[in-house]
Order: C-alpha cells, then sequence, then structure tokens
C-alpha cells in the first residue's frame, strides 16, 4: 500500500563511544524519546489511577462491522435466528465459558449485543482477576521477596544530560517502587547533592529527595521502603547525610538495633518504615584518596563538551560505561568473611544502615559468612552467572542474601535490560530505570500488579528452599483468542499516510524457561475512525507455561511499517497466575501506563478468550 512515513527518532539509533570502536544501544531507545537535553516527560501518574471504574465509564463499545463480537462471545449459547440468549443459557454460558457463577436475577431473554454490553463490557470482567495483598504470606524474612526496584531514581530522563528530579522519585514511588536509588556526592553549601556522577546531569540536594520519600513513600503501599545508596561522599559529609536522614523520615526512619544482621526482618513488620541499604566501607576512605566530590564538576565538563572523533560528536560516558555494568560492583568494598564490620568512621550513618552492602566475592565466601548481606550485579555478570551457577547453588545464596541487579553502563538512554533472568534466579531487586517506559518496564509493572501492587511478592517454594524441585517442563497449556479490538479512533493520526497497519503481538516472559510469542495478522481497512476502523482478528494462539509463579502474559498492539522500525501503540501485561478463564475484557495502556483514551476518545480495548489448562 506505499511507503510509510520514516521517522528517524523512532528508530532508536544512537552511537556512543567504547573504545575506538562505536556501539549500538543494546536494546535500543526508551519508547518515550527523551529530547536533546535528556528530558522525558514525567506524569505524576499514579498505578492507583489503573482501576477499573474509570475506564469502563469510558470504555469503546464500537466494534467492524464484519465482525459479529456478540456472536462469536456466546457461540453455543445463543439462538441464531432470533439472535437472543435466555436466562438458562446465559447462567451456563458463565458455568462452562467464564467458570464463574452466574449472576442473579437475570431476565428471561437477552438480545446478544445486549447480553454483551452488559456482562462482557463491564469492570467486573477484566482479563485479570482482582489482586488483594495476601497478609499472611508477608511474615517471611526480606529475602524471600521479589522487591519493585527502580535504578537511578532521580533522573528524569538520560543518565547523561538529564535533570535528577524530585518528581521521578515520586512517580517511581507512586507506581509501587520500593527501591530508591540515591547516588550521594558532597555537594556545596546546600549540603549533599545527588546526582549522576561523572556526567552533566543536574544535581537535586540529598534533603529534598528525603523530603520526597517521606512524603509519598507509603502512597500506594503501606509496605517498606528501601533507600539504596550509593555513597561518594567524604566522612564529614556522611554524618550530614545521616543527620539528614534522621530529621526527615524522622518515625519512618528504621534504626536496626546490631550492625550484624542475621536473619532479615519480614514486610510485614517494617510496614510504614523506610530502611537504608549502604556499604560499611568506602573506597574514597583509603589513605590518599579523597571523596569524589571534585569529579562532580569534572564530569559536567567533560559530558557537555564531549570529543570530536571522525566527524561525529562523541557522548562522554560515565566512568567505566565502556566496561559494560562493572561500575556499581567495583564500587563496592571487599568484606572480610566473619569479621565485625568495624572501625568505621562515620558511625552515625553506620548505624542507620539496616542492609549492609558488600562486594560480591564467590558463593563459597557468602555461605561462609555469619550475617546476611547484599550486593550488587551488573546485567552482564547477572547472565553470566545464570548460565554457569548451579540452580541450587544460586537458591541458597538468594534465600538468605539480598541480591540486586541493575542495567550496563552503556544503556546511556536509560533503556533497560530484561529482569525474566534476574527473577528467574531468585534475585529480590532487579532495578529498572523507571523514566524510561519500555518493554522491561511494562513487564515489571504487570509483574508487580500482583499482591495487590504492594511492591513485595513471595518468591516462588522452589526459589526459596533448594529442596524442592523446581518444574522440569510445562505444567499447563494456556489458550489465547484475540477476538477484536475497540477504540481505534484514538491512533487515527499514528500513521502519516493511512490508518495504521494493526497487528498484536502476545508474548509469555517473565522467567528464562518461559518465552514465546505469537502474532496476529495485520489488519487495515483504509479507514480512520468509526466502525472499519476497529480491528478484528479471531485468532487463538497456545502457550505451554513452565513457570506458571514467574509467567507473565503481555500484550503489544503496534503498526506495521515497511520501511522502519514497527511503530508502537498499546500495551497491557499481566501475571499469568492471575488470568481469568472466559471471555475478558483487555484495557489498553501507553507507554507510560495510563489508559488510551478516556478525554477526548472513549478507552481503547481488546475482547479476548481465555482457557488456562
Amino acid at each position: 500500500r506505499g511507503s510509510k512515513k520514516s521517522n528517524v527518532a523512532k528508530s532508536g539509533a544512537f552511537l556512543v563511544a567504547c573504545g575506538s570502536r562505536w556501539r549500538r544501544g543494546a536494546m535500543g531507545v526508551c519508547c518515550s524519546a527523551p529530547k536533546r537535553d535528556g528530558r522525558i516527560t514525567l506524569h505524576l501518574d499514579s498505578m492507583m489511577d489503573r482501576k477499573g471504574v474509570r475506564f469502563v465509564q469510558n470504555v469503546s463499545r464500537i466494534f467492524h462491522t464484519n465482525c459479529d463480537v456478540a456472536a462469536i462471545v456466546f457461540d453455543e449459547f445463543f439462538e441464531k435466528q432470533k439472535r437472543t440468549i435466555s436466562k438458562e443459557s446465559l447462567e451456563r454460558f458463565f458455568r462452562e465459558r467464564q467458570d464463574e457463577d452466574p449472576p442473579v436475577n437475570l431476565k428471561d431473554e437477552y438480545e446478544i449485543e445486549n447480553a454483551f454490553n452488559e456482562f462482557v463490557l463491564t469492570g467486573d470482567n477484566f482479563v485479570a482477576c482482582d489482586s488483594l495483598v495476601d497478609e499472611d504470606s508477608m511474615n517471611e524474612p526480606l529475602s524471600h521477596y521479589f522487591i519493585n526496584s527502580s535504578h537511578n531514581t532521580y533522573l528524569s530522563g538520560d543518565q547523561l544530560f538529564s535533570k535528577s528530579s524530585t518528581s521521578a522519585i515520586k512517580r517511581a514511588l507512586l507506581h509501587g517502587c520500593r527501591v530508591i536509588e540515591l547516588d550521594c556526592y558532597d555537594g556545596g553549601n546546600d549540603g549533599p547533592i545527588i546526582m549522576h556522577g561523572g556526567t552533566a546531569t543536574r544535581p537535586i540536594t540529598f534533603r529534598s529527595a528525603v523530603q520526597t520519600i517521606y512524603e509519598d513513600g507509603h502512597s500506594v503501599s503501606e509496605y517498606p521502603v528501601i533507600i539504596t545508596l550509593e555513597n561518594h561522599c567524604s566522612c564529614e559529609k556522611r554524618d550530614e547525610l545521616a543527620k539528614i536522614l534522621q530529621e526527615e523520615l524522622r518515625e519512618k526512619l528504621f534504626i536496626p538495633t546490631s550492625s550484624r544482621t542475621e536473619k532479615w526482618p519480614s514486610p510485614a513488620s517494617l510496614k510504614g518504615r523506610v530502611i537504608i541499604r549502604d556499604k560499611l566501607k568506602y573506597k574514597q576512605d583509603k589513605k590518599g584518596l579523597k571523596a569524589e566530590a571534585s569529579t562532580v564538576g569534572l564530569g559536567l565538563l567533560k559530558a557537555a563538551s564531549g570529543k570530536k572523533a571522525g566527524g561525529t560528536w562523541a557522548l562522554a560516558l560515565p566512568p567505566s560505561a565502556g566496561e559494560g555494568d562493572a561500575n556499581e560492583e567495583d564500587e563496592e568494598v571487599d568484606s572480610d568473611n566473619n569479621k565485625k564490620p568495624t572501625d568505621i568512621i562515620d558511625t552515625s550513618l553506620k548505624s542507620l544502615v539496616s542492609i549492609e552492602n558488600v562486594k560480591f566475592k564467590s558463593f563459597d565466601d557468602a555461605v561462609s559468612l555469619d550475617r546476611s548481606i547484599s550486593c550488587s550485579w551488573g546485567e552482564a555478570s547477572l547472565l553470566s552467572r545464570a548460565r554457569t551457577t548451579d540452580p541450587g547453588i544460586m537458591t541458597v545464596f538468594t534465600e538468605r542474601h539480598l541480591l540486586r541487579c541493575y542495567p550496563g553502563g552503556l544503556r546511556v538512554m536509560s533503556d533497560n535490560y530484561d529482569p525474566s533472568p534476574a527473577w528467574s534466579v531468585g534475585a529480590q531487586m532487579a532495578a529498572l530505570n523507571f523514566q524510561a517506559n519500555d518493554k522491561p518496564t511494562w513487564l515489571n509493572r504487570g509483574k508487580f500488579a500482583a499482591n495487590g501492587g504492594c511492591g513485595f511478592i513471595r518468591k516462588p517454594r522452589y526459589l526459596i528452599d533448594p529442596s524442592v524441585p523446581a518444574p522440569a517442563g510445562p505444567s499447563r497449556a494456556l489458550y489465547v483468542t484475540i477476538v477484536a479490538g475497540s477504540g481505534w479512533d484514538n491512533f487515527k493520526d499514528a500513521d502519516l499516510f493511512d490508518a495504521p497497519d494493526t497487528y498484536i503481538r502476545v508474548t509469555v516472559a517473565g522467567n528464562m524457561n518461559d518465552s514465546a510469542s505469537h502474532t496476529t495478522s495485520t489488519f487495515n481497512d483504509h479507514v480512520r475512525t468509526g466502525p472499519r476502523a476497529q480491528p478484528y482478528f479471531n485468532e487463538t494462539f497456545e502457550f505451554q507455561i513452565v513457570e506458571p509463579e514467574l509467567a507473565l502474559l503481555m500484550f503489544t498492539a503496534y503498526d506495521m511499517d515497511t520501511t522502519s522500525q514497527h511503530d508502537f501503540l498499546a500495551q497491557h501485561c499481566i501475571p499469568v497466575s492471575l488470568l481469568r478463564d472466559g471471555v475478558r475484557i483487555l484495557p489498553l495502556y501507553d507507554e507510560e501506563g495510563k489508559y488510551v483514551g478516556g478525554e477526548k476518545q472513549p478507552s481503547a480495548c481488546l475482547v479476548v478468550m481465555m482457557k488456562y489448562k
């Protein structure tokens, strides 16, 4: 149908200097592309906005004239000549297809279009069941949970030029994040600052960041917030950090009774609290080394000026970015195996640290420790160790110790790595750039929709107890039928020359054993608005699920391009464990996680049929 627009910005291509070579970003730019100054538009929406009432009030109810959606939904249950469904047949529909009790006070007969609107396009018919916090599951040690975690939380855009912002921290908290990372430097008269060292990112004060955590840390979840410090401050400034934490967090600050943690407290015991994760030994305390406050100004100059190479301006990367993800791991200082963490100069900050962060040496070393600790792995280390380490050894390690994983140093555009391998090995904290709005972020949002969105999900028993065998093969079959879409008027301008060529991709992800994808045919009736603009498919796909407690089901809608990468339209991700059998509606979200439509246009959705055997 002719060539479509080619949008360079959408291609996600960028080059970064890496030694004498040029390398392309590993996963491309995030879907909400930053502007030239590194900004990404941050909307202070909350996960609480994604409740069903507002969606159903505005949901689109128009479908393509060639797709008899009501007839497909009630197939085998309605009288085809009269296009009606009796009370008895509708009750059978609920029991057999929906696997639930029928509503009370049904009428004797319905036209199938009316039955479809009344019983399918409703707020209690989402594809995922209601998710509530399982209070009884929240009393185990912190190491037994996946924890919703962020990386460089304070950044509003890319890793090189964007602003540090309290709004970025607030948005992460409103999206359910429980682990906030702050990179601390000495700063000046206003006290310690937060910024990405060695770059042109603009700072905020440490105090303002902590104030935001106090104000918004428990807006959507009463369970604890963990502040993880990448601490570059001098001894004097670390005392100031401690003072600020105590002044601003007040009653929320959890102060441990001992510097040695033999067993982690539970999320339930830490409700409403903020706990501190930091090193207890610092590189800058070694003889002859100074705190890294001076690197801030140097980084600003380096990143702002860049160096010209071969006629192309090169980005100045953060220190050790060319080495992949070694930067944060190298910041950690060796911890003597069973030596008590004493002789630390800044005892005031040390007394506030509940989660001691140390450099990972080996699994044998970790097993021999007489206390529980935390460590960090970059994505390259994660993938390498996940491939080469016996699962039982990994489980012994992550049952006792806390493991945080984070994006590699070359992801300067704040794109993300796939968190699935981290979850597969039992890593509690798969830290992501929350401002990215990319596929890993959508997976993370879907995963932590479970357990009431509280930010803590108990790991499967086989990732806690090495004596419990992990699934060895497919245990259940999932059948997904994409019937039709509605609300596609929202995408009328997605393509410059024509209506979007819509297709739906259905993907199972969330762990290393469940990784499969199916794609519908492409729909285009060459009409931008009205009934003929609404796509229809009625196509069924089968997935064999190996780890249902970890698996996620993601739906993504795209506009197929013939001359450039396919354009994203909408997405929705949910845990397989929350799926409901039957005919359901699937609200569609934009890249930021907000409903598509609902203001100027009715909200977009898919009608799907699920069967989980």
